[in-house]
């Protein structure tokens, strides 16, 4: 298979599988017509209907031509969830995804606009951030959080040359995953700011 092909297809998981989830719906379980229907409607409209010339894959790309493969394996997980009827990861989990997301959102973002001297982007191209996301995974599965073991994704990902962008920064975080991160870590924060009260 060739790279082009490859980065395409992997390019194309993130939106069609959002697209499934959505096509889904909030029935907490639905029937297997339903879910088998939604997968493939979601392949068909992103795949082959064309909008200009383009195909839903191509204008998703626009917008983002490198979904990470953090968010790409959060759809995943609650894709699979949705279709198994089982929740694989638990809310101790969850919280540990979008606390992780916010904190490198807030680490990536500010300091790549040039706020301050030092361009954390540049160390993407290092070897040293897949190592530092392997660590945190591996504490992380050691506390017994399921988010530890999708962390090893982007690392895997970035070795096997999946994205486009060689910057391991591209496949550890997107900015719809960086910005949904800090919305629901603020939230997570009022709220236990609220319970206190």
């Amino acid at each position: 298979m060739n790279a082009l092909l490859m980065h395409q297809l992997y390019a194309g998981l993130a939106p069609w599988t959002a697209l499934s989830l959505i096509f889904i719906g909030r029935n907490p379980h639905p029937d297997l017509r339903r879910k088998i229907a939604s997968i493939m409607l979601s392949a068909l409209l992103l795949l082959v209907v064309p909008i200009n010339g383009w195909n839903g894959t191509a204008w998703i790309r626009v917008l983002e031509p490198n979904p990470s493969l953090t968010l790409t394996g959060l759809l995943l997980v609650v894709l699979v969830s949705r279709l198994s009827g089982k929740s694989l990861f638990r809310q101790e989990d969850w919280n540990a995804a979008w606390i992780f997301g916010a904190v490198a959102a807030l680490v990536l973002y500010p300091m790549g606009l040039g706020l301050t001297r030092v361009d954390p982007y540049a160390w993407g191209w290092e070897g040293s951030l897949p190592l530092t996301s392997a660590c945190i995974s591996a504490l992380l599965l050691l506390s017994g959080n399921r988010f530890g073991a999708l962390l090893l994704l982007p690392s895997a990902g970035w070795l096997l040359g999946l994205q486009e962008s060689t910057n391991f920064w591209d496949a550890l975080i997107d900015p719809f995953y960086g910005g949904i991160s800090l919305a629901v870590a603020l939230f997570l924060i009022a709220r236990k700011g609220l319970r206190q009260i």
